[in-house]
């Protein structure tokens, strides 16, 4: 690694001048061919409504397609009245002459079906040729800007379905605005310096943009859904800067111990550089175990944050010195008013050594307070219900959150997610067979309503729609599909020759969220032992990688619990919903990740001073003094980018913000300033103990061996 920093302080024309390259050809080449392309497309295999879907897309294509609704609400008169009868059916008309859209179903022709009783709603279903990942945003648009034409002040008019609330779902931009704002300002603090400042930011920033652009290559090979951006960004955004910040603050600290900046830029490589190697591996790792769950949304938001994350620690640990060698000493130019310069802070080293003091004095205290506050923190665990929350959930003012409302005030929650049945006819003889099916599902008390039979025109096939009497995301109606297909369908079909699968978006979800809930155990595991190899080979010590497990665990458990308590209880004044059926495979990918960053942060400058004493109060006092402030600054820079991810609008995104931002949070200030330094106080000397059979594994040092002088 020496040699390599020297290498890049030696060709630092060469290396700013590579990463311009490399960036514009990313930028020009990802332009030409088209930028990114999303795919919402959630396939796996073995489960039901994967079943159902590969029936109805080859002998039902018709009712393949992904089916959206138009809500119509008067509030003078009734939907049935001549001057708006006619105006609705216009509308609809338009509708059906639109590119894509095979069939939209007259709600004046379904027996009154999709009109409310009242008389003041009804609801056309508008086909798509297409899933809702496969159309185009300017198709779906076309037909959002059509029906919202019709709108008048006595008439409202909003639509709602997966390929709407795709279409209209915000990006991560005003999130991403609002997080780096906030890390701008940590950082002046941090730094007191306007040009120190900068450095993180701008070199997190081109990694990200490289990054970004490699993505939109990716894209047109692998299925990314469209929330893989905004997480890989929120994720790159995070490590990027505190990446860069810890190379920053090394620089500055050799600067100001008397090293010219071109040695100082090198030793900077040689030491933080090594650690943010290690330590953005570890997250690598980490997320790119997603793709063992073999589930599309988690395999893109596996490999598109890897891939930012490899891009922002490549140009940490080689643009980010090539540019500091360059400015030298102006990195500390452009003063904030009232903040010191680095190496002058005694007060704050004074008040990190009587903290240690008090931890190792109180150990067992301290170890078993914040163990039972976590323990707690988790308990909601053991009723976390994944799923998938409906458009109840979207933003208020949005037309899918008000069409939502409306169906559900006229014609019950679970009109807004049916269950599609996807039937393989025996024969043309089969018509009775499906009668009685018919039958069989509207009698079971969560059933609301049953759609008569549509048979395909080679009577090989039929498709039946059922509408619960509870919402999608409601517990009963994940109790409804499992009733349906255990027993219902079982008995209503024996002997017939009917295969039945239940479908459509609710079961897919329902599938989904159990394929990754037995997934995750053993995800976890993998997880867990990758990284237990990695710090076991690093420290050359086996409590420091149990340790580091037990406490990664304790970590995201209570974030995990504070997110079934803040989403699923709705203790915040949230709308109560399920949790996001994705949420627990990619907290643990990405905190386990981050945590085992601070780890190494801290372990590697506590271990450095053991090699030098081996005493351990003194490593650990040493080590906690040199790297505590930089892991705080860090770690609010992380808190900073998670939590303003809350504002994205997105379920999915809200609960990853509030997930991380607390994971973060409780690792950086309970963990790694009381947990560890009690745990290694507990333990002495057996922190650094390697069994005699395990001596054959290699040296390998995040840092140099020789203590660094310490740095406020």
């Amino acid at each position: 690694m020496q040699a390599f920093a020297r290498w890049v302080v030696r060709r630092r024309w060469w290396v700013i001048g590579g990463w311009l390259v490399v960036v514009l050809a990313l930028v020009t080449v990802s332009r030409l061919g088209g930028g990114a392309v999303y795919s919402n497309d959630f396939r796996f295999s073995g489960y039901d409504s994967q079943a159902a879907r590969v029936m109805l897309e080859q002998q039902f294509p018709s009712a393949a397609g992904d089916s959206d609704q138009i809500v119509f609400h008067t509030t003078a008169g009734r939907v049935t009245d001549p001057p708006l009868r006619a105006r609705m059916q216009a509308t609809l008309a338009q509708v059906r002459t639109l590119p894509h859209v095979v069939g939209v179903a007259d709600p004046y022709a379904s027996s009154g079906q999709a009109v409310a009783g009242d008389g003041t709603t009804a609801f056309a279903t508008v086909t798509f040729d297409a899933d809702a990942n496969r159309l185009s945003k300017e198709t779906v648009t076309a037909v959002i800007a059509t029906a919202e034409a019709a709108r008048t002040p006595t008439l409202q008019v909003e639509l709602g379905g997966q390929a709407i609330e795709q279409t209209e779902s915000a990006g991560p931009g005003a999130a991403t605005i609002v997080g780096l704002g906030a890390a701008v300002l940590v950082l002046l603090v941090l730094f007191g310096s306007v040009t120190a400042m900068l450095m993180p930011i701008m070199t997190a920033l081109i990694g990200i943009l490289a990054g970004t652009n490699l993505n939109a290559l990716v894209s047109h090979g692998m299925d990314l859904n469209s929330a893989t951006q905004a997480v890989a960004l929120m994720i790159a955004l995070g490590v990027g800067v505190d990446y860069s910040l810890f190379v920053v603050s090394r620089f500055r600290a050799l600067l100001a111990a008397g090293e010219d900046p071109e040695s100082a830029a090198a030793g900077s490589v040689n030491t933080s550089g090594r650690a943010v190697l290690f330590a953005s591996c570890l997250v690598m790792l980490a997320l790119l175990g997603m793709l063992l769950l073999r589930v599309t949304i988690t395999d893109g938001i596996a490999v598109t944050a890897a891939v930012d994350v490899a891009f922002t620690m490549a140009a940490a640990i080689t643009l980010l010195p090539a540019v500091l060698s360059l400015i030298g000493h102006r990195v500390n130019s452009l003063p904030v008013p009232g903040r010191r310069r680095p190496g002058t802070n005694a007060a704050a080293s004074g008040r990190l050594t009587a903290w240690t003091g008090l931890v190792r004095r109180r150990r067992w205290l301290f170890a078993g307070a914040v163990t039972g506050l976590l323990l707690v923190l988790a308990a909601p665990i053991a009723t976390m219900r994944l799923g998938s929350s409906d458009a109840g959930a979207d933003p208020a003012g949005s037309t899918t959150r008000q069409a939502y409302r409306l169906l559900a005030d006229g014609f019950g929650p679970g009109v807004n997610g049916p269950l599609l049945l996807a039937a393989a006819l025996p024969g043309p003889s089969a018509t009775a067979a499906l009668r009685n099916l018919t039958t069989a599902v509207r009698a079971d008390p969560g059933v609301s309503s049953v759609s008569p039979p549509r048979v395909n025109p080679d009577a090989t096939a039929a498709v039946i729609q059922v509408y619960p009497r509870t919402s999608p995301q409601s517990a009963r109606t994940s109790d409804l599909v499992h009733r349906l297909r255990d027993s219902t369908i079982p008995h209503a079909t024996a002997g017939t020759g009917l295969i039945v699968h239940v479908g459509g978006p609710t079961a897919t979800f329902i599938d989904l969220s159990s394929l990754l809930a037995g997934r995750f155990v053993p995800f976890v595991a993998v997880v867990v032992a990758i990284g237990f190899v990695v710090l076991l080979v690093l420290f050359r010590s086996v409590a420091v990688p149990l340790t580091a497990a037990v406490l990664n665990l304790l970590s995201i458990g209570a974030a995990l619990g504070v997110v079934v308590a803040v989403f699923q209880y709705g203790w915040t004044g949230l709308s109560p919903g399920p949790v996001q059926f994705a949420l627990p495979v990619m907290m643990f990918a990405i905190v386990f990740g981050l945590s085992t960053d601070y780890q190494v942060f801290l372990l590697t400058n506590v271990h450095q001073e053991w090699n030098a004493h081996h005493d351990n109060t003194r490593a650990v006092r040493a080590g906690m003094n040199r790297v505590s402030g930089i892991i705080t600054g860090a770690a609010i820079i992380m808190v900073a980018v998670f939590s303003s991810f809350v504002l994205g609008g997105q379920r999915l995104l809200e609960e990853i913000g509030v997930g991380l931002a607390v994971a973060v949070a409780l690792d950086a200030f309970l963990i790694r300033f009381v947990l560890v330094p009690a745990v290694m106080f507990i333990l002495g000397r057996l922190n650094w103990q390697l069994p005699r059979w395990l001596n054959w594994l290699p040296a390998v040092h995040a840092e140099p061996e020789a203590p660094v002088t310490p740095a406020s």
